[in-house]
């Protein structure tokens, strides 16, 4: 997954430095999607914290609802999983690029695509929690790899 965030991480991921004013769990979840390199589902992010006494799938489900209710976090449905929000704050239109051949996971900002979506759900008389735009394709390194 890229992300436009502070500091190199391992493989070229660029990575954030984690919030502060987390709770126990939610710090636990966030540094498993922090160090993974494609979207991860709520099982795999449990598989990986067991060694940290997280044996709940509930547990999990949890932290990534608090997460996602601070904007840290998006769920992917096309693909049932979680990724890092490369914002610094919570935003209501989400558009991501989703590799089919890889699985990587980019996150724009389509400030364009949000000053036209908003007033027309306001015209519609709708209040907005989130619209989430999943553009699925082939990325440029699979494509190259063809």
């Amino acid at each position: 997954m890229t992300r436009e965030n502070e500091g190199a991480g391992e493989g070229g991921v660029i990575m954030r430095d984690r919030p502060a004013g987390l709770a126990k769990n939610e710090k636990l979840v966030w540094n498993a999607l922090a160090g993974a390199a494609e979207p991860l589902k709520a099982y795999e992010i449990l598989d990986g914290l067991k060694e940290h006494g997280v044996r709940a799938p509930m547990t999990v489900y949890r932290a990534l609802d608090g997460l996602e209710a601070k904007g840290l976090v998006h769920k992917l449905d096309g693909l049932n999983a979680y990724v890092l929000c490369n914002h610094e704050s919570p935003h209501a239109v989400q558009t991501f690029l989703v590799c089919e051949g890889c699985s990587t996971v980019t996150e724009l900002e389509m400030v364009a695509v949000e000053s036209y979506i908003t007033p027309a759900v306001r015209a519609a008389a709708f209040d907005m929690n989130t619209a989430r735009l999943e553009i699925k394709g082939t990325c440029m390194s699979c494509a190259e790899a063809a």
